[in-house]
C-alpha cells in the first residue's frame, strides 16, 4: 500500500509558516510594495502582503544557569583571550598605536560583510580633504563612526546611536536616506525589489522602532547579574539587527556598538577586538544564527556563535597587535641613534596613528619647514617605515606598509 505523499513543503519566503511558538517575538501584517511591470516594461506599484517581525524586549525567558554550564568552555575561551589582549595593551608603552590598524581592520571586514569591497590604502587615502566618495570612503565612515561612538563619552542610547549613524552616512552612498533618523518606513531583507520573497521583515517603522530602541537601550544599560556579560552584548547585537533601526547602515552601526558595549562592560580595555572578521569568514552561519532566534528562539547556538567569534577574533588582534609593537620597537631603535631622533620617532607615532603623510602634514605634525619634513620622510623611506603610494612627481603621499598590512589581514593564528 502505498504511504500517503508528503505535504508539499512551504517556501522559504512564507514567513509566518517559518516562525515557530517559541519565536522570541510577534508576527504583524504589513504591506510592502513592489514595481509590476507589464508586457511593454511599464507598470505601476503591486501591494505585497507579508509579516514583520517584532522582538520581544530583552533578556530573554531562558535557563541562564543551563545556558552558563553548556557554554562554559565558550565563554572560559573568550574571557582568556580578551584578558591577555587587555595586558598586550597595558604591556605597551604608547597603546595608542595599536587602535588605528585594528579600527581600519574591523572597519575593512565589517563593511566586506555587506558587500563594500576596499583596501586599506583606498580606506585612508579616502580620508584626504579632496577624496570623492567611494567604497574607501564608505568603511572609512565606519572608523570615523567607531571613533564617534567610543570618544563621545555618552552611554548606549540614542544620541549614541544617531550621531554614529550620522557619520557613517556622510557623503557617501545612503545619506539621502535620513542619517542619524530611525526609519519611519518599511524594510526588509531580501533580494532587492522583491519584497515577496524577503527573507525577514523586521518591524515596520515610526512607534514599533523606536519603541525597540528604548527597550533596547533599557537593556543595555541595566544590570542583569544572572546574564553573562559576553552573553549580553550577543543579545544586544541580535536585538539591534531585529529591529533594524534605519534604512541602511544598519549591519555596520550594530557590528562597531559591540565595542562600545564591551567596553563599558570592561571586557575590553581598548576597543580593538570586534567579531567582524570572523562574522565575515562565515558571513551566512551569522546571518543564519540571527535568523535562527527570530524563528525558532535558538538563543543558545546564537550566544555559542557570538563567543566563539570573540574569541577568535581576541586571539587574532592579539597576534595583529603584537605585528604592530614589534614593528614600532624596530623602528624605534633604528631612529634612536639617529641626529634629531626626538622629531624622528614622534613622526614614527604619527604615521602609527595614522598611517599616511604628505611633506605638508608632516611638516605641521613636526612644527618644521617643508624641506626638513621632506628630509625626514626621505629617511622613513629609506629605513622602509614608509613608501610612496605612487610615482608622482609633485605631490606625493607616503604610506606605513607595516600599519596598512595588519589592517589587511583577513585573520592571523597562532602556527601549529
Amino acid at each position: 500500500m502505498a504511504s500517503d505523499p508528503k505535504p508539499p513543503s512551504k517556501p522559504p519566503w512564507d514567513l509566518q509558516s517559518r516562525f515557530s511558538d517559541v519565536s522570541p517575538g510577534a508576527l504583524e501584517p504589513i504591506t510592502l510594495r513592489k514595481r509590476a511591470l507589464g508586457a511593454s516594461g511599464v507598470g505601476g506599484w503591486e501591494d505585497v502582503q507579508t509579516w514583520a517581525f517584532v522582538p520581544d524586549e530583552l533578556p530573554p525567558a531562558i535557563d541562564w544557569k543551563s545556558i552558563k554550564g553548556e557554554l562554559f568552555d565558550e565563554f572560559a575561551g573568550a574571557h582568556a583571550a580578551l584578558g591577555r589582549v587587555n595586558g598586550l595593551v597595558h604591556a605597551v608603552p604608547n597603546p595608542e598605536i595599536l587602535r588605528q590598524a585594528l579600527w581600519l581592520r574591523e572597519a575593512r571586514l565589517s563593511s566586506k560583510i555587506e558587500g563594500i569591497e576596499t583596501t586599506a590604502l583606498d580606506m585612508v587615502l579616502a580620508g584626504e580633504a579632496d577624496a570623492k566618495a567611494n567604497p574607501g570612503k564608505e568603511a572609512l565612515n565606519a572608523v570615523r563612526a567607531v571613533r564617534v561612538g567610543i570618544e563621545s563619552g555618552r552611554p548606549y542610547g540614542d544620541d549614541l546611536v544617531r550621531g554614529m549613524h550620522t557619520q557613517l552616512l556622510d557623503g557617501v552612498r545612503g545619506e539621502e536616506l535620513q542619517p542619524g533618523e530611525y526609519r519611519d518606513v518599511p524594510v526588509y531583507i531580501g533580494a532587492p525589489g522583491r519584497p515577496d520573497r524577503a527573507r525577514f521583515v523586521p518591524p515596520p517603522g515610526g512607534t514599533p522602532v523606536s519603541d525597540g530602541m528604548r527597550a533596547l537601550e533599557r537593556f543595555v544599560n541595566g544590570s542583569w547579574p544572572d546574564v553573562p556579560l559576553l552573553a549580553q552584548v550577543a543579545l544586544a547585537h541580535y536585538q539591534f539587527e531585529a529591529i533594524h533601526p534605519f534604512r541602511d547602515g544598519n549591519g555596520r552601526i550594530g557590528r562597531a556598538l559591540i565595542l562600545h558595549q564591551m567596553c563599558a562592560l570592561g571586557l575590553l580595555d581598548m576597543p580593538i577586538v570586534s567579531p567582524s572578521g570572523y562574522f565575515q569568514r562565515n558571513r551566512r552561519e551569522y546571518a543564519d544564527g540571527l535568523l535562527a532566534v527570530s524563528e525558532r528562539g535558538e538563543w543558545a547556538s546564537w550566544i555559542r556563535l557570538f563567543v566563539v567569534a570573540i574569541a577568535e577574533e581576541a586571539v587574532s588582534t592579539r597576534i595583529l597587535a603584537e605585528r604592530i609593537v614589534v614593528a614600532h620597537t624596530s623602528y624605534s631603535a633604528e631612529l634612536r641613534d639617529r641626529p634629531a631622533a626626538g622629531r624622528l620617532l614622534k613622526l614614527l607615532d604619527h604615521v602609527f596613528g595614522w598611517p599616511i603623510v604628505t611633506a605638508a602634514s608632516a611638516a605641521r605634525v613636526l612644527e618644521v619647514t617643508d624641506p626638513t619634513a621632506r628630509k625626514d620622510i626621505e629617511l622613513f623611506e629609506e629605513i622602509g617605515i614608509l613608501s610612496r603610494t605612487d610615482d608622482r612627481s609633485y605631490g606625493k603621499t607616503w604610506y606605513a606598509p607595516a600599519v596598512l598590512d595588519v589592517a589587511e589581514a583577513e585573520y592571523a593564528e597562532f602556527p601549529e
